[in-house]
């Protein structure tokens, strides 16, 4: 096989492998055997890896293909490679949470998100590289090192589902499942040029349940993440949060908007100031949507101070506390330097601390509400800068861990949708700029509509570092 094939395999989306399949122009063992390949590659040069899961997914593609062939496929995404994140347990394969503090514990079932996609004959072909515990966002790792982003090496994927948008970029699967707390889906899908989305928390059935942290659909098309939301949106009685039966994008004719209410927000006085392109291609979308007949207003802020992104920072801190510290003494200081002193502040804290801490997000989440009520969807950067060192624990580390994660976090907080799509090309060869979209609650499908308008807006293709799986040089 070529490398241009092998590259063409890598660079088809799920819809154009989904329409290969059932003329049989491709099968899905070619199809795996060649993703296979390219995860080993992606592993090597970018960290994007922690384990291939090479023999189960070749038994799954073969099953897939006989499915085909007999015309009776499980649903659209029968036979389409898919990465999970390292959070998610998957049976059979070891687990690290990100953290070399772990021990790589061999999973014995599977997630709730992981039942569904072999409920749907997808193949799942490896698990991606994250940050300890997904407490940083940006992808350096104990476990896997620091995660580096295939458009350029030298910069950052974001994190915590680092990985994941390493491994779409590249062509490791056209679909993958990350993990949200503060935006850890939606900064790397930005960082990568990706679509992706954190629904309406509840909507992706999750364990351990939380009620702001929820798995996030990510892909190089928004069709490609809707058709995953589809798959992953439903109940499980393994997390009560979750909601009641499957979701269906219900809104995929794209047309005029007219009437739409929609809120720009295009910077912010928290952590990093939005840069110029950033900005450019944020102000660009605003028209976009108002040519199709939304009525845009700027906002100037979000109604939240910095005590109460401060809240949210320690609040995800003390979601990976109990991880942490339960590991042996011995182990824990293998945890990833910043993550580290950052927990270990967060040791400190006393249980009166974290209560102020729940009542601060509380009262801010009302004020947002009130501030939002007026407007269907909000727009803004997804990312205030197109990128930051490889190295680096954010764009401003003087600024702190989260200084990126103003445009992102509040949604998750007020348990709505937000989702992201690239939306102007930067420089030749360079990660185009993205902006984000988020929804009033349960409407996933709106959200999703706007993304789709906005990627068929563009006037560019999109041509990802596909990487050649032989040779580990990218095409």
């Amino acid at each position: 096989m070529s490398g241009a094939h092998r590259a063409a395999l890598l660079a088809l989306n799920a819809a154009e492998l989904r329409a290969r399949y059932a003329d049989s122009t491709i099968s899905p063992i070619e199809v795996t055997d060649t993703v296979l390949a390219a995860a080993r590659q992606a592993q090597a040069r970018y960290a994007a890896v922690t384990c291939i899961n090479g023999e189960d997914a070749r038994r799954e593609a073969a099953s897939s293909a006989a499915r085909w062939r007999a015309g009776t496929p499980l649903g659209p995404l029968d036979g389409v490679p898919i990465t999970f994140k390292d959070s998610f347990n998957i049976r059979g394969l070891p687990r690290w949470h990100g953290s070399a503090v772990s021990e790589g514990v061999v999973s014995t079932f599977d997630a709730a998100p992981v039942r569904r996609a072999r409920e749907a004959g997808m193949v799942i072909v490896a698990k991606t590289s994250m940050p300890d515990y997904g407490l940083l966002m940006s992808g350096l790792s104990s476990h896997s090192g620091i995660v580096r982003n295939p458009w350029n090496p030298l910069t950052n994927p974001a994190g915590s589902s680092a990985g994941a948008a390493a491994c779409l970029a590249c062509g490791v699967a056209p679909l993958a499942l990350g993990t949200d707390m503060v935006g850890s889906v939606r900064l790397p899908a930005a960082a990568c040029g990706l679509a992706s989305i954190h629904a309406t928390q509840g909507r992706v059935a999750y364990d351990p349940p939380g009620n702001y942290r929820g798995a996030g659909p990510m892909a190089r098309t928004v069709g490609d993440v809707a058709a995953l939301l589809e798959v992953v949106g439903q109940y499980d009685p393994a997390d009560h949060y979750a909601h009641p039966g499957q979701f269906r994008d219900d809104r995929k004719t794209i047309g005029r908007i007219d009437g739409i209410s929609i809120g720009f927000l295009a910077g912010l006085r928290y952590g990093d100031a939005v840069d110029e392109l950033t900005l450019r291609a944020a102000t660009q979308a605003a028209q976009v949507l108002a040519a199709r007949g939304a009525d845009v207003t700027a906002l100037q802020d979000l109604d939240v101070t910095q005590e109460d992104y401060d809240a949210v920072t320690w609040t995800m801190l003390h979601k990976g506390l109990p991880e942490l510290y339960a590991a042996p003494a011995a182990r824990r200081g293998l945890v990833q330097a910043d993550i580290g002193r950052m927990c270990d502040e967060a040791l400190n804290h006393t249980a009166l601390f974290m209560g102020k801490m729940a009542k601060r997000l509380g009262a801010a989440a009302s004020r947002l509400e009130k501030q939002l009520a007026p407007f269907d969807y909000i727009l803004s950067p997804a990312l205030p800068v197109r990128q930051f060192p490889v190295d680096a624990i954010s764009p401003s580390p003087p600024l702190g861990a989260m200084s990126h994660m103003g445009f992102a976090c509040w949604f998750n907080q007020l348990g709505r949708p937000a989702g992201t799509v690239a939306v102007m090309q930067a420089d030749q060869g360079e990660c185009p700029i993205s902006v984000q979209i988020a929804g009033r609650r349960f409407d996933d499908s709106g959200v999703l509509h706007i993304l789709r308008l906005l990627e068929q807006s563009r006037d560019f293709l999109i041509e990802f570092p596909i990487i050649d799986p032989a040779s580990g040089v990218e095409i």
